[in-house]
């Protein structure tokens, strides 16, 4: 479970999840996930005073949620190479395939 505390910082960011139901270490994935596409200052201090900076890094690596924008920006913030991450490296972007 989420203590209040934590619930009100990450709750602008998991609007489509239960709340009450998450766990702080077993959903850190969509936690950090969804911070780092949608949080704000306060949201981004929590991922990174909660989680370790290779979970952040994993997130940004692996995530098939995140847009070209953010995992752009987090590359440069991480000095991860673009080529890394599950973004920039798979086929098609959208979910159709164009003609």
């Amino acid at each position: 479970m989420i203590d209040k505390t934590a619930r009100d910082i990450i709750s602008p960011c998991l609007w489509g999840a239960a709340i009450n139901s998450l766990d702080i270490e077993k959903d850190k994935f969509l936690i950090i996930e969804r911070i780092l596409e949608h949080g704000g200052d306060r949201q981004i201090d929590f991922i990174f005073t909660t989680y370790k900076r290779k979970d952040i890094i994993n997130v940004i690596k692996e995530s098939p949620y995140l847009s070209r924008r953010t995992v752009n920006y987090w590359c440069l913030f991480f000095d991860i190479g673009r080529e890394d991450t599950r973004c920039y490296t798979k086929p098609y972007q959208n979910l159709w395939q164009p003609y």
